[in-house]
């Protein structure tokens, strides 16, 4: 797979995706970017609508190219295979799984703000099983502005899904690292990714009670965004690792906005972590991707923003772990997609995902 990383404002970046787009050997692209100040996206919406090569991709807070996080740029990777693309703008609308051919792998791109996101997921799922490995994650800016974050050949869509199946086969490390502070806690009214009530009490002042009496930190709607990323949400699952999920806004009401749904009737706890476990899952989550690959696989990482935001300063250090290998590239994405091959595809939060993929 050719990799090449450019800027996102002025020509550079149209030029880059024309010139892959008329090399021969290229049979899909793979476009993961940062909007920039200067970003157009109606002009890039021109480019993709000219591109002969099938494209799949979205917009991040940064992309990961040489070791380095880059908040201005874009990764543009040039794929040996033809992807099947499909775009996927209604939840309730049956995916067309005709043509499977030998697909063993999904990229997968949700716009992290649909509030039908999990939703586009759980289709995928029944629509394809445990037929794929999937990586991928949530596209959009911290800002959460509503502009079209996911490429297409049609050009930047919003509100939707975007999966790209490819023939190669591939290993998938998922690790988090967060710890149990408190719980578990019953969820006992949600909608979606709001959270209403935990042990019949309004979201918000149940985990305020929580961090109050298990931290030495005092949470307020001022401040809750800071506090939260330090402690989020775990669903458990029986036998694996919690699944995390973000809470990133108080709601009226007292409910609890989150980055993933939490279905009533689940258990959470609420987590707590350190920079070194942190760095230690994103440790094992290259090693577990990089233990099956070989000289020819491409190694893919989709790491969630929160996580650099917790860890500030440390972050290099996570960085490095899941750059280890030259040629790695990647998002700090809103969330993240997953699954093992065997498991039950998930939307993350907080969590390290790498990939190693042959053949693409």
């Amino acid at each position: 797979m050719e990799t090449a990383y450019c800027r996102t404002t002025g020509s550079e970046f149209h030029t880059t995706l024309r010139e892959f787009d008329g090399n021969p050997a290229v049979e899909g692209l793979l476009v993961l970017a940062t909007p920039g100040e200067g970003f157009t996206p109606a002009a890039v919406d021109e480019t993709l609508r000219e591109l002969s090569t099938p494209v799949f991709g979205g917009l991040f807070p940064k992309v990961i190219h040489a070791e380095t996080a880059h908040a201005d740029g874009a990764v543009v990777a040039g794929l040996e295979t033809r992807p099947a693309v499909e775009t996927i703008t209604d939840a309730d609308e049956p995916i067309d799984t005709g043509g499977d051919g030998d697909y063993e792998t999904a990229f997968v791109f949700v716009d992290a703000y649909a509030d039908d996101g999990d939703r586009f997921v759980q289709q995928l799922f029944n629509a394809y099983g445990v037929a794929y490995t999937y990586i991928g994650g949530g596209a959009g800016t911290l800002s959460g502005d509503t502009r079209h974050c996911l490429f297409t050949d049609e050009g930047l869509v919003g509100d939707g899904a975007v999966v790209a199946r490819v023939t190669g086969e591939s290993t998938i490390g998922v690790e988090h690292g967060w710890t149990d502070l408190g719980g578990p806690f019953e969820i006992t009214a949600a909608d979606g990714r709001r959270l209403e009530t935990l042990d019949g009490q309004p979201a918000y002042d149940r985990y305020a009670d929580i961090i109050d009496a298990e931290t030495e930190q005092t949470v307020t709607e001022t401040n809750f965004f800071e506090v939260a990323k330090s402690h989020p949400f775990g669903i458990s699952r029986l036998g694996a690792e919690r699944i995390v999920r973000d809470p990133f806004a108080v709601a009226d009401g007292g409910a609890l906005r989150c980055f993933g749904a939490l279905p009533e009737g689940e258990f959470v706890h609420v987590l707590q972590g350190d920079p070194e476990s942190l760095v230690a899952a994103a440790n094992r989550a290259h090693a577990v991707a990089s233990e099956a690959a070989t000289a020819d696989s491409a190694l893919v990482t989709f790491d969630c923003i929160s996580r650099a935001q917790y860890l500030d300063a440390a972050f290099d250090r996570e960085l490095a772990a899941l750059s280890r290998r030259a040629g790695t590239i990647g998002a700090l994405t809103i969330g993240e997609v997953a699954n093992d091959g065997r498991g039950h595809l998930e939307y993350y939060n907080k969590t390290a995902v790498v990939g190693a993929i042959d053949g693409v």
